[in-house]
This record gives structure tokens, C-alpha cells and sequence, in this order.
């Protein structure tokens, strides 16, 4: 048994895995939400979420949180079970990154619900971003993180350690997992991602664009689910 950590992406918080943590509960010794709003590094996010807990961990992590996640696997491996990244990538910034970045952040200090609702059906697959309710719930998460958390999270993305470099020596397993109509995590990066993992599998779930699991929490959770039984983790 071993505690499930799930970390959310930026702008958001609990609500990203609670469906797939609610199904997993009762196979683990206790859920932890890790807490990727105080720290203005990834780094510092992976140790306090090391710091927060005890004892063997499954790391479940969605976009930015996959970053936190690696990043706990390079401090703790001996720790680490098993690892679930959805809709993420592991390469150091790019060329233009700093003045996208600071676009967002200029955006969101300006007005976080209107960059809210302008966000959130840009990162959904084209028939979930004509689900409102759906919309209306991420457009929601997003303003009740604020736009200092924002800016902060994109600063410690703006300044991320390449996974790339060490990545090739974790000893656990790791799933990687994302959505057919995700234009940023696409299935080549994720594949190019689990080539350099010596136990790693790259899977594409239909339905989803880059919030995979608000999209598919359904399918997510099983195909979670069946690959840690098939890994012997739970």
C-alpha cells in the first residue's frame, strides 16, 4: 500500500483528480493533494509535497504537475511506486517563452475572468468545449486560483529544470497519458517523453484536448486503474 499524490495543473487544484482518486481510494493507504500554490519553484513544489507526506507514494500528475512530479521522482526515487502523468512534457524552455509567459501574466493581473473564460475552450477538445457546464466548472477553478498564484506558476514554469536529464534513471514504472485532440501535449511528445523512461508507457485516450481529466475522468480512471494492477503497485 502507499499514499496516491495527485498534483493539479496550473490554475488548478483538487477538483482535477478527485473523480480518479475517489475510484483508487480504497486501494491505497491515503490521498494526498499536493499543494502547488506557495512555492515559486517546481523544485520547492516536489519537496513540500515529499515533506507532506510519508512512506511509498503513486504519483497521479496533469500538465504542470507532471513537471512537479518528475521532479519528485528525481529527489525521492527510492520513494516512488509508480507514476501517472497526464497531458505533460518534460524538455527545459523554450527560445520565446518569456514574453508568452509574461502575456498571461500581464492578462491575468488585468482581468482573471475574462482570461478565464477566454482560456478555458481553448484547452478542450472541440465537442467538450461546447459542453457548458463543463466550461462553466473550469472557468470557475481558474478564477479561484487568482492571478497571483498564476503569475507565480508560470514564473517557476518559465524557469524549469530540463527533465530530460535524468528522467532515463527512474527505477519506477510511469504511464503517460493524453488526450487524441491535445495540441500541446501531443502524442509525440508524450512518446518522446516515455523513450527516454527505461519503464514507460504512452497511451492516448479519445475525447479529450489537454484537460484529459475533467474531459475523461471515467476512462482516465480505468485506464489508471488496470495498468497499476497490471504493474503489481495496487
Amino acid at each position: 500500500m502507499a499514499t496516491l499524490v495527485t498534483i493539479p495543473g496550473i490554475m488548478s487544484d483538487a477538483r482535477t483528480w478527485a473523480p480518479v482518486a475517489q475510484d483508487l481510494e480504497q486501494q491505497v493507504d491515503a490521498v494526498h493533494v499536493a499543494d502547488t500554490t506557495k512555492d515559486a519553484t517546481l523544485e520547492a513544489m516536489a519537496t513540500r509535497a515529499l515533506n507532506d507526506t510519508i512512506g511509498d507514494l503513486i504519483v497521479m500528475a496533469h500538465s504542470m504537475g507532471g513537471r512537479v512530479a518528475m521532479e519528485m521522482g528525481r529527489q525521492a526515487p527510492q520513494r516512488i511506486k509508480a507514476m501517472i502523468l497526464s497531458s505533460t512534457s518534460a524538455e527545459g524552455p523554450g527560445a520565446n517563452e518569456l514574453e508568452h509567459r509574461q502575456t498571461r501574466i500581464d492578462a491575468t493581473n488585468a482581468d482573471m475572468t475574462s482570461y478565464a473564460a477566454n482560456w478555458a475552450p481553448k484547452v478542450l477538445s472541440k465537442e467538450n468545449a461546447q459542453n457548458d457546464a463543463l466550461v462553466a466548472q473550469i472557468r470557475q477553478m481558474v478564477v479561484d486560483c487568482g492571478a497571483a498564484v498564476h503569475e507565480r506558476q508560470n514564473l517557476a514554469l518559465l524557469h524549469r529544470p530540463d527533465a530530460t536529464t535524468y528522467i532515463g534513471d527512474f527505477p519506477f514504472p510511469v504511464l503517460l497519458i493524453t488526450g487524441d485532440q491535445d495540441h500541446l501535449s501531443t502524442k509525440d511528445v508524450h512518446d518522446a517523453v516515455a523513450a527516454k523512461i527505461p519503464d514507460a508507457t504512452s497511451l492516448v485516450l479519445a475525447g479529450a484536448g489537454h484537460l484529459l481529466p475533467f474531459e475523461q475522468p471515467q476512462a482516465l480512471s480505468e485506464t489508471v486503474r488496470n495498468w497499476l494492477q497490471e504493474k503489481s503497485v495496487i
